[in-house]
Parts: structure tokens; sequence; C-alpha cells
């Protein structure tokens, strides 16, 4: 067994030879893996509690007749009359489950919206806050590299979508994330995830002319186009 020599001070203050084995090193650094581990899944734990503690919520406003904001599908576009399209792209989801209407919500909330010249695009700011009475629902989210659910789990397509059609048509990004663990709809390193207030994906319009985005939830395909005015 290899043995790493290490230099200890002693009482004296002068420092004496101490040693440490490879064995010990791999015991420490596998306690503090699993120590790790072992946050991260509670942490996804809690935050699974939370949403469906939030959709209990979602159940009780709706039952007490409170209007929550509902999801508009469907392949139309705002008005892009004396917009010229620089680019667009889309990504697949399945319509079928949760994660669809937080897909649908956010989207909702994109389409339409312009920007001056050098006017910067907040994702998050422009999704609203990620709750209940926002019309958001639970979905899949990661948390520390796990598997979880959250309130708006699934919004990330939304804004990895986005930040893929800026790629396309060479807009440059001020602030953007990837995620901990690998997404299916979207090739690696084109994604752009967000998280509270904390991780935002955000760009500028650097041309001299309004830009607008669009983004149409049409059962299935996410759509994103980026509209420049003539």
């Amino acid at each position: 067994m290899f043995v790493t020599p290490v230099y200890a001070a002693s009482g004296s203050g002068q420092y004496v030879p101490s040693t440490v084995t490879d064995a010990q090193k791999a015991v420490k650094e596998q306690e503090e893996l699993e120590r790790q581990q072992a946050a991260a899944k509670a942490a996804a734990a809690e935050q699974a509690k939370y949403a469906e503690g939030q959709m209990a919520l979602r159940a009780q406003l709706i039952a007490s007749g409170v209007a929550i904001p509902q999801p508009i599908k469907g392949p139309y576009l705002p008005d892009t009359t004396g917009y010229a399209l620089l680019g667009a792209y889309s990504t697949k989801y399945d319509d079928s489950v949760p994660r669809a209407t937080n897909i649908s919500i956010a989207a909702n909330r994109v389409n339409g919206v312009v920007l001056q010249p050098g006017q910067v695009f907040s994702f998050t700011n422009t999704i609203l806050p990620r709750t209940v009475a926002n019309g958001y629902v639970a979905g899949p989210i990661f948390v520390q590299k796990e598997h979880s659910k959250g309130i708006g789990g699934g919004i990330c397509q939304v804004s990895s979508t986005i930040y893929a059609c800026t790629l396309t048509v060479g807009i440059p990004a001020l602030e953007r994330h990837e995620h901990s663990l690998p997404v299916t709809y979207i090739p690696q390193g084109w994604d752009a995830t967000v998280s509270g207030t904390n991780l935002d994906f955000r760009f500028a319009n650097p041309y001299d002319k309004p830009l607008m985005i669009s983004a149409t939830p049409d059962y299935g395909t996410l759509t994103v186009g980026l509209w420049l005015k003539n």
C-alpha cells in the first residue's frame, strides 16, 4: 500500500512526520459523498412535499371560486404585421402530462413580448412567479442532481427553446445556465435552466429596431420565433 507522508505540528512548534493512507483518504471521500447525496435526496423530498401541498392549495382555490389562469394552446401567433421572421426553433413535449400546462402557461406569457433596441429580456420576470395562483402546477424538476417535483416543472423547456432560437440567429445570452442533469427535449449545450430568482435566462435586443418573441405551444410542439421590425 502506498503511504503519503504528511507533516503535522508538534507541541514544540516543530513539524514531525505522520502518515495518512490512501485507504483512509478514500473512506473520508466516500463518507463526504454519501453525506452530500443524502442531503440532496432530503432536499428533493422536501421540494416534492411542498409541491404536493401547493397542489392541494390549488384545489381549494378552485373549489372556492378563485379564478386560476388556464393555458391557451394552438398554433396561434401574435400580430406580426410589419415584422420579418429572423429564425425559429421547435421542441417536442408530451401534451398529456401536467408539465404541459406549465409549458403552455409560460409560453403564453412570452408570446408577443416586444423588446426595444437594447432592452433586456428576462425569462424569470416575464413568466411571473411559479405559483398555483399564476396557473402553474406540479411537474418534474431537478434538485441538486436529484429528480423531484416542483410547482412550474417544465418551464425550462420554454427558456431552453428560446435560447436555442437565439443561438440560431446569433444573439448572445447575457445569462444562461445548464441543467444539473441531461434533458431529452433539446441537444446538450442548448438548454437554459431557471430556478427561482437565482438562475435566469436573459438576452438583450442587439438591433436598432424592435424585436418580437413568439412562443406557441401547439399540443406537443413548442415553437419559438424571433421577429424583427421592418
